[in-house]
């Protein structure tokens, strides 16, 4: 009976990815049918009231975006107006600021004022010379109103300049990292796991012909099904799915339009790979007494990546729906862990009871897989939302904070949700995939312990940024990884 309801909950999980797929795929058609232009300024009055007092002459930066101060002149402002810029380039907004910041509105400092001040940076749009018009917008008791366009041309040669002389530095030190990291690891890694054992096998379960024909072998339908989710067919499955999320990521940064911010993308993606790689094949490779199959963990490594995009149509979703509510904080927080932890940890109840996931450390291995898996989309995504630009310090700041200092984070989060499963099977509990359920919510709440830090920032200032650093990532992002490689270490150890 349990057995019957493991396997209809697996069904239900395959659904519900499906599902997520497909909201995700809608979410981003309509992303890219819903480009913002300024024919709104049509159903808006255009104001004398209303102007941008700062001179904008041509410019000439050497980074991007080129950061303007810009003082817009009001009539006396009463509580309620709202003040902003916008500015559009080849008929497409490109940036947009509010000029009163929340904390502003929340003490009314700003009533009575005539004038206030605006921070607007402007991007790198793929040309050595772009024009900008900037827009100045008011909402009071009268309406909404604007004034503009305000022009100003941006030569941008010193920029590409620099972002070129960045690349080929970056380029040289991804090559230093696969040269000496990457491949020798990857070597290491199918030399050992053509020599690893694996007592749970089933004759004939690991050759080249059952990897090429899993149906053939096996003795049971279970074990076919298991055979093909191991097998080259599902990986491109799984790549195509990873496909339209890299498109995605390939048409938001328009990285066509420029041979340089190319290969800004290609040089994200393969930096991003790097630390999850290297992850993966140290957790593979410490559960000496009993390595999984490679096959398995490409399996996983893969899922990881496709569950990135079953996560960004809900995240999307939810995320809108919450700042509609004044809410925004709720949907980092809360929401976006538990799409992100059930779409992972769904990876694991599919493969629940593979004969090769028979205990905990296997567990804690393959959900730490399907992390780094999605790990490697998420940074690779955050990495050229940040290109180098002419600062290739902070493009590496980001880099070692999110690559580096958190690199374990969301193979930690699936790693607990592996690991019950895992624990599961051991106790020979023959509905094991629901350990997916307890083990999204604690994994969720782990995620929305390091999700917290913005919201805490916003919520109680610098208190809450002082709670974030001095206590949530030394007892939760680090605290995490120690119990996590103590745990896993145990599991190991106590094998006979």
């Amino acid at each position: 009976m349990l057995a019957a309801l493991n396997r209809i909950f697996v069904a239900v999980l395959i659904g519900l990815s499906l599902c997520g797929i497909g909201i995700s795929l809608l979410t981003i058609a309509t992303d890219f049918l819903g480009t913002e232009t300024d024919s709104g300024f049509g159903s808006m009055r255009l104001s004398t009231d209303v102007s941008i007092a700062t001179a904008l002459p041509p410019a000439q930066p050497v980074d991007s975006p080129y950061n303007l101060n810009i003082t817009v002149l009001t009539p006396p402002l009463r509580r309620g107006d709202l003040v902003s810029l916008e500015a559009y380039s080849g008929g497409r907004l490109e940036v947009e600021d509010d000029c009163i910041s929340d904390s502003d509105y929340e003490t009314d400092e700003y009533v009575g004022m005539t004038s206030v001040t605006c921070g607007l940076g402007l991007p790198y749009g793929y040309n050595s010379s772009q024009e900008f018009g900037i827009y100045a917008l008011m909402h009071d008791a009268n309406g909404d109103s604007y004034s503009g366009p305000y022009r100003v041309r941006v030569e941008w040669s010193g920029y590409e300049q620099n972002l070129q002389n960045a690349l080929l530095i970056m380029l040289a030190i991804i090559c230093c990292a696969y040269l000496l990291l990457v491949f020798p690891v990857g070597f290491m890694l199918i030399h050992q796991g053509m020599k690893a054992q694996h007592k749970a096998a089933w004759e004939g379960e690991y050759t080249l012909e059952s990897l090429f024909n899993p149906f053939k072998g096996g003795a049971t339908l279970l074990q076919k099904f298991e055979s093909f989710l191991v097998s080259p067919y599902f990986w491109g499955l799984e790549l195509a799915g990873i496909v339209v999320i890299l498109f995605y990521l390939f048409f938001s940064a328009e990285a066509w339009r420029s041979l340089p911010i190319f290969a800004s993308f290609a040089l994200s993606g393969l930096i991003a790979f790097v630390v999850p790689f290297l992850w993966c094949a140290a957790f593979w490779y410490a559960d000496f007494r009993e390595r999984v199959p490679l096959r398995i963990m490409v399996t996983f490594v893969l899922w990881g990546c496709l569950a990135a995009l079953m996560a960004v149509g809900l995240n999307t979703v939810w995320g809108a729906a919450f700042e509609l509510l004044g809410m925004g904080y709720v949907g980092a927080m809360l929401v976006a862990p538990l799409n992100e932890e059930f779409f992972k940890g769904s990876g694991l109840a599919l493969l629940s009871e593979h004969n090769e996931y028979n205990s905990l450390e296997a567990g804690l291995v393959f959900g730490f897989a399907i992390g780094m898996g999605f790990s490697f989309i998420e940074n690779w995504m955050y990495l050229i939302n940040n290109p180098f630009s002419a600062d290739i310090w902070g493009w590496l700041g980001l880099f070692l904070m999110r690559s580096v200092l958190f690199s374990a984070n969301h193979g930690i989060y699936t790693a607990i949700t592996g690991g019950i499963i895992g624990l599961l099977k051991e106790r020979r509990f023959a509905a094991p995939a629901l350990g997916l359920i307890p083990g999204v919510l604690v994994a969720a709440l782990f995620h929305a312990s390091h999700n917290s830090g913005a919201s805490l920032a916003d919520l109680f200032g610098l208190g809450g940024l002082l709670t974030y650093c001095c206590l949530l990532i030394p007892l939760v992002d680090y605290g995490g990884l120690f119990l996590l490689l103590a745990l896993f270490a145990w599991a190991v150890l106590r094998k006979r």
